[in-house]
């Protein structure tokens, strides 16, 4: 229970906007913290302040209108020395704390525009070309490690100069009716939680230049719901840091709009764990991907790891309850990463590599219009295996279907999924290779009359049943490759196909069952 209140006008704050106030705010957490904890209280105005370190048992509150100014001087932030990079300078940071809170109705704002990314800035064209220590000298909003009994609530947190808010390892955590604004600069992350357990996150408005939620290194017991999301790179992300294990994670009832970079990204390439994962009952409007999975190895910026990482897990995920519009390319502000050529006439996509298969997977009650606009060639093309690539979505260029590509999967299911398309696409809705223990059940899709709708390369042990075109397809089953069999089609609706199904590239001719 809170004992007492401090004032952060009693020590001497000015909140003029003008006056830097760090002292004046860190004496009275100290005094506030002395005292067995309470609130520091900040009445209205502009304070202007550099790094506040928050103590444990201590609040900061900020009144209606109160408003928390991060200093346009690098100066005013020392370097913590916990990490290198993005993670030595922040605004707010608090390590090794408990029962600490961040809460009110006002505005923590980092005035992150005073620190461009550098005159060097990224380089757009090589993704495995790391940038500059100087060009990641920017402070971020908060940063708290290894803390435990978090609250953040209520608050406006905006304009960082890299990462809003950077949780590091803390347990039992709870972010609730936050307004997240932060597209002042690059690198403008949402929330990055890294290593953290016992998370609830909810009701939040989150609009930022790279990744919403991004989940790091490891992660349990995690629920994030009730959530507006904008941004220009992923809503949720998980990995590509994942040397560790992600588990029990519950994601739903969000609504992800005008997102490109893919609405959700789930990529394990550090050799760590991934599973028991789900997001259900969410709207994506106007987004790109929407869906990417990845399992792979890496070898880092440069390939400067002399071999491969080890290939993890990536298994026991669902994605249900799906609505929404897939963008026919990304859209970014001018100040953000542009446009790769990948992100256009995107996909759902989930690839492992050669031996190493992403298992479990299933999707039920998606529909999702896709935008059309792929050519014939485009279905035809060759995918690179790319095992030890940075792991984007990107990364393959356009995919051959229009709908959903899987490449190196075990174990998944499709049930009452629907693909539209906003114009004419000559791609099939969905294409498998090297799949086993697929199931599709009750897929729709739209197609085209010089195309196949579906299209099994070396696909084992497959059961395609209820499914049906919505509109005139030339052929709905292309089944290739001499690994195939054990593929049973049963009560299908194929009348508004010219042909059912057709062997090619060896695949042999018992390796389709057709049940009436």
């Amino acid at each position: 229970m809170v004992s007492h209140s401090i004032s952060v006008r009693d020590f001497d704050a000015k909140g003029d906007g003008v006056s830097l106030d760090t002292q004046a705010i860190q004496s009275a957490i100290e005094a506030c913290a002395a005292q067995a904890g309470g609130v520091v209280y900040f009445p209205p105005g502009d304070y202007l302040t550099g790094t506040l370190t928050l103590k444990g048992n201590v609040t900061l509150f900020l009144a209606a209108q109160a408003r928390l100014l991060g200093s346009a001087s690098l100066k005013d932030y020392p370097n913590l020395g916990r990490a290198e990079g993005l993670q030595d300078y922040c605004l707010i940071n608090a390590c090794d704390a408990q029962h600490i809170a961040l809460a009110g109705e006002g505005v923590i704002d980092g005035q992150g525009a005073a620190f461009p990314c550098g005159a060097e800035g990224f380089n757009f064209e090589d993704e495995t070309a790391a940038p500059s220590a100087q060009t990641f000298i920017r402070p971020m909003l908060i940063h708290f490690t290894a803390c435990q009994d978090v609250t953040i609530s209520g608050l406006t947190l905006r304009h960082a100069a890299s990462w809003c808010c950077n949780l590091e390892r803390c347990k039992e955590m709870r972010i609730h009716g936050v307004h997240l604004f932060n597209r002042a600069n690059q690198n403008n992350d949402g929330f990055d939680l890294t290593d953290c357990e016992d998370v609830m996150i909810s009701d939040c408005h989150v609009d930022c230049g790279d990744d919403a939620f991004a989940l790091k290194e490891g992660g349990c017991r995690i629920v994030i719901t009730n959530c507006l999301i904008s941004t220009r790179w992923a809503a949720f992300r998980i990995g590509p840091e994942a040397r560790r294990i992600f588990r029990d994670i519950a994601i739903s009832n969000c609504v992800v709009y005008d997102t490109y970079g893919c609405a959700i990204k789930i990529q394990e390439v550090e050799g760590g764990v991934m599973e028991n994962i789900s997001f259900d009952n969410l709207v994506l409007n106007h987004v790109t991907g929407p869906i990417s999975l990845r399992l792979g190895g890496y070898l880092g910026w440069k390939n400067e790891r002399p071999q491969s990482l080890p290939i993890g897990v990536l298994r026991n995920i669902r994605f249900s309850n799906i609505r929404g519009t897939v963008a026919d390319n990304a859209y970014p502000l001018p100040h953000e990463v542009p446009a790769f050529p990948g992100e256009k006439k995107s996909c759902i996509n989930l690839t492992g590599v050669a031996g190493f298969y992403i298992e479990n997977i299933t999707f039920s009650g998606v529909h999702l219009t896709f935008p059309g606009g792929g050519e014939w060639e485009d279905g035809y093309c060759v995918v690179p295996e790319l095992r030890d690539h940075y792991p984007e979505y990107h990364i393959f260029g356009v995919l051959p279907a229009y709908g959903m590509y899987l490449r190196h999967v075990r174990g998944v299911t499709l049930e009452n999924v629907t693909f539209d398309l906003a114009s004419l696409d000559l791609r099939p809705a969905l294409v498998c290779d090297d799949v086993e223990n697929l199931e599709l059940a009750n897929l729709r899709a739209m197609g085209n009359v010089q195309a196949e709708l579906l299209r099994l390369c070396d696909v084992r042990y497959a059961y395609l049943h209820g499914c049906r075109p919505l509109n005139e397809v030339g052929l709905f089953l292309g089944v290739e490759g001499a690994a195939c069999r054990d593929i049973l089609l049963q009560a299908n609706d194929l009348r508004r196909a010219d042909r059912k199904c057709t062997l090619a590239d060896g695949a042999p001719a018992g390796a389709v069952i057709v049940e009436h």
